[in-house]
């Protein structure tokens, strides 16, 4: 197997795909005046490399909505998270901190008093440390985080919701090694 070295056009080229996001992440602040708050509990395993995380968000919802129907809805919503990871080996003091900005499109079909939805995202992740099991080590602290998920809020006001997340970190190639990390996620969703 080799290994790719990044080189200064594809550094450039990560840096030029970043740019969007970054001014999306500085209109947020103004964006979610108009939006609702929620706060997010969440638990996560990659069985693969035997690592746990357990994490919080602030959630904005419905920072731009498109209506498609009187029922069907598109919307933006940003989430800021905070996680901490722990090896399930027996490996003390293995755990590591994630913290990651996202922009999330959600799909949701309005009910009267259950609302199914889909999400799906690419977001930012940073991490304290580059490894966190036993020869599960990652090239640099930077990642990249794809997300797909299912869910359902209840009630008339949409203030609870549980939902599945299947998510993927990697630093895309950036530096080696990258040996992703696969998240299946449970969590549960507050708005205020």
């Amino acid at each position: 197997m080799s290994v790719k070295k990044a080189t200064p056009s594809s550094r450039l080229a990560h840096l030029a795909a970043a740019v969007p996001f970054a001014a999306w992440l500085c209109a947020l602040p103004a964006a979610a005046d108009a939006a609702t708050f929620s706060m997010q509990g969440g638990y996560g395993r990659d069985n693969r490399h035997g690592v746990e995380k357990y994490e919080v968000a602030a959630r904005w919802d419905d920072i731009v909505q498109w209506q498609l129907s009187s029922r069907l809805a598109l919307s933006l919503d940003g989430e800021v998270n905070l996680a901490n990871w722990r090896a399930l080996s027996s490996r003390p003091s293995s755990q590591l901190t994630e913290f990651g900005v996202s922009p999330i499109f959600r799909l949701s079909y309005a009910g009267e008093y259950a609302t199914p939805f889909v999400e799906a995202s690419v977001g930012l992740r940073v991490l304290s440390h580059t490894e966190i099991a036993d020869g599960h080590r990652m090239g640099s602290a930077f990642q990249f985080s794809d997300m797909v998920g299912v869910g359902i809020a209840f009630g008339k006001a949409q203030r609870l919701a549980i939902g599945y997340r299947f998510q993927h970190l990697s630093n895309a190639g950036i530096k080696q090694p990258n040996p992703g990390t696969n998240f299946s996620m449970g969590y549960v969703r507050y708005r205020f």
